[in-house]
């Protein structure tokens, strides 16, 4: 029988940690067939002649994950209609309602989603399942898992009883908008409790470089650079964390498979709609808050293993699912 090919559409290549990382899930769940990234390039136009003509071999299309369906601005790199000559699945998507909404753009999104060869819609919260199902309207079912990554089978990592780690992770932001002031009394709370303070480069590629840059406005003293440059190694890392703060939603996804309890830097989304599920807001927090320092108490809970668990069941069942249809469909 030969191999199913299957297109990946998302934000690949850059060196983005969760999306390098989602690369990982389609091959665990798609081992025996041909997986392959539609885009060629990584400057625009990032889909060559070659990369279109390489569609009429595919068996299925799957888009995602991440915050892809953006609703105030229609992103065609993900939604290129030429995508639809193909049974598409949509999977693990978001949306970020934050950034509020453009009705032509949500149109052109309803559009795209409503066409008879998008098969099926998976979002990655309760949140984005329920928009897009009250604003786009779609004929394809439409429902709802936890981030795919979950999934994952992460590697045991070297841990030393005897110190702790607070692992921070940061992003480059605008020049002047990360408050480094409450980052750094954030970690001066760690260092306070007796952990060592490790500022992970949480990407690979572009983003690293993206991310170094943004780590020139910190002049911080105290914290152990920890930049491998590799996703996997980078993984590793975090699990060997007692505590993590980040502004990397996976970051904090991978921490909490880990159990790893991980502050958030940021209140996107994403974010709340995690923290809120497992009920952890405990954990939620923004650099901009002047009182993030509390958010790291004496003896902080780790994430229950029955947690863990049932973030991995509903995840793993989701990408049996995402299986099913498309190797059915290929039938």
């Amino acid at each position: 029988m030969n191999r199913r090919k299957i297109g990946l559409v998302g934000y690949f290549g850059y060196g983005n940690y969760g999306d390098e990382l989602f690369l990982d899930v389609y091959r665990k769940f798609f081992y025996d067939c041909e997986v392959s990234v539609l885009q060629d390039s990584l400057k625009s136009p990032i889909y060559s002649d070659k990369a279109y003509a390489k569609i009429d071999s595919l068996d299925a299309i799957i888009i995602g994950g991440g915050d892809l369906l953006l609703p105030k601005y229609f992103a065609s790199s993900y939604f290129d209609e030429r995508f639809l000559a193909k049974p598409i699945y949509v999977h693990g998507v978001g949306v970020p309602l934050w950034t509020g909404e453009d009705p032509a753009v949500v149109a052109r999104i309803a559009e795209f989603l409503r066409h008879p060869n998008v098969r099926r819609i998976n979002a990655r919260d309760r949140e984005s399942a329920r928009w897009i199902i009250e604003k786009l309207k779609p004929s394809a079912p439409v429902e709802y898992s936890v981030d795919m990554v979950f999934t994952l089978d992460f590697p045991k990592p070297a841990r030393d009883p005897k110190r702790k780690v607070f692992g921070l992770i940061t992003r480059k932001l605008t020049p002047g908008q990360t408050r480094w002031d409450n980052i750094t009394a954030l970690c001066e709370r760690a260092r306070g409790l007796g952990y060592h303070v490790r500022n992970i480069v949480l990407g690979t590629g572009q983003i690293r470089d993206d991310d170094l840059a943004g780590l020139s406005e910190w002049d911080y003293p105290h914290a152990e650079l920890v930049d491998p440059n590799d996703i996997h190694a980078l993984t590793t890392e975090i699990g060997a964390c007692d505590v993590i703060a980040s502004t990397k939603f996976h970051g904090c996804v991978v921490a909490m498979a880990y159990g790893v309890p991980a502050i958030t830097l940021t209140t996107t989304d994403k974010f709340l709609n995690l923290y809120r599920l497992i009920d952890r807001e405990d954990l939620i927090s923004h650099f901009i808050h002047d009182d993030i320092p509390d958010r790291l108490p004496k003896y902080i809970a780790p994430i229950p293993r029955s947690t863990r668990a049932a973030l991995r069941n509903d995840s793993t069942a989701a990408m049996i699912r995402l299986r099913r249809a498309v190797l059915d469909e290929a039938d």
